[in-house]
């Protein structure tokens, strides 16, 4: 039986870091390595798969198709190496762990705090990363493995068949205005196309289909502004008389006195909640915890939603 004699993971290192810095001579100042001591790890590869890499300038490098497709392969070799290092440390609980992943505004609104305490009590030296967007800014870091997993909305359109998805809940969502403005009772969607309004920067999702949604009752794209940014959504609805759409669960923590919920005759539409990571990659002991922790509390804040509107 033949044996098949595998390039070094440090020489794949060595590739990416050439291709991260732009040069031979960065990358070797970044390594602790000499430049020709670079240039041979190059050549080797090279001459390993016959093929050239890389094209070597006065301006820097730049890839060649070969040499795009083994970065793409290298990198996701570096991350399970990486991952599997982590797990391995992780079973011995003498290092730290690493773990990140992304969420839209309303997790970090309801139940990220109490999810991340539970959290740290299981694995209290982790290192945790979290960024929050809408799911759509999530899914290239998510693919190539720069997150362990994100909790996002879905929609009929987003071609999800490389991740799983894992539902978590879903959401009730409402227009929202300032609390200065004097209400008229239940208006409808057609009826604001005068109107201003802000909405979370996404190409998918809930906020998409909300956005069609609003084209179909002639509201114009040019009346729409949209941000990341939270902060910059409340302060455009409570000072500048903007509208959205946001969930119901986001109000109170900002004062249910600066807001008021214009009742709309029009159905908008609901959210669908649900935690996604990459099939390409087995996924951390201590994301898979992260996972059933956000799973938990999303069935105790619906329980929750459920026993308010009883109440109401």
């Amino acid at each position: 039986m033949n044996t098949i004699i595998l390039p070094k993971t440090q020489h794949l290192v060595v590739f990416q870091e050439v291709i991260k810095s732009g040069s031979i001579g960065s990358a070797a100042r970044q390594l602790g390595l000499t430049q020709p001591a670079v240039s041979k790890i190059i050549n080797d590869i090279e001459s390993y798969f016959g093929v050239e890499l890389i094209v070597r300038k006065n301006t820097g490098v730049k890839l060649t198709s070969a040499g795009q497709t083994l970065l793409a392969y290298s990198e996701s070799i570096t991350r399970e190496m990486k991952n599997m290092v982590s797990e391995m440390n992780n079973l011995s609980f003498s290092t730290v762990i690493d773990v990140s992943f992304g969420y839209p505004s309303l997790i970090g609104f309801t139940f990220l705090s109490s999810m991340i305490k539970k959290f740290k009590e299981v694995f209290p030296k982790a290192r945790v990363s979290m960024f929050e967007a809408q799911l759509s800014s999530f899914l290239p870091a998510i693919r190539d493995g720069r997150l362990d997993f994100a909790i996002g909305t879905l929609s009929d359109e987003m071609l999800l068949q490389d991740l799983h998805v894992e539902p978590l809940f879903e959401s009730e969502f409402v227009l929202v205005a300032s609390k200065t403005r004097t209400s008229t009772g239940t208006t409808t969607l057609a009826s604001l196309t005068h109107e201003q309004w802000v909405m979370p920067q996404t190409d998918m999702g809930y906020y998409k289909e909300l956005l069609t949604t609003l084209q179909n009752n002639h509201i114009s794209i040019e009346n729409i502004v949209q941000t990341d940014s939270v902060v910059t959504i409340y302060n455009l609805v409570l000072n500048a008389d903007y509208l959205t759409v946001i969930p119901r669960d986001m109000i109170t923590p900002f004062g249910s006195d600066q807001f008021v919920v214009l009742p709309v005759e029009d159905e908008l539409p609901i959210a669908r909640y649900a935690a996604v990571w990459s099939k390409n990659y087995r996924i951390k002991k201590s994301a898979s915890v992260l996972v059933e922790l956000a799973k938990q509390y999303s069935a105790q804040n619906s329980e929750r939603r459920k026993q308010l509107t009883i109440t109401e």
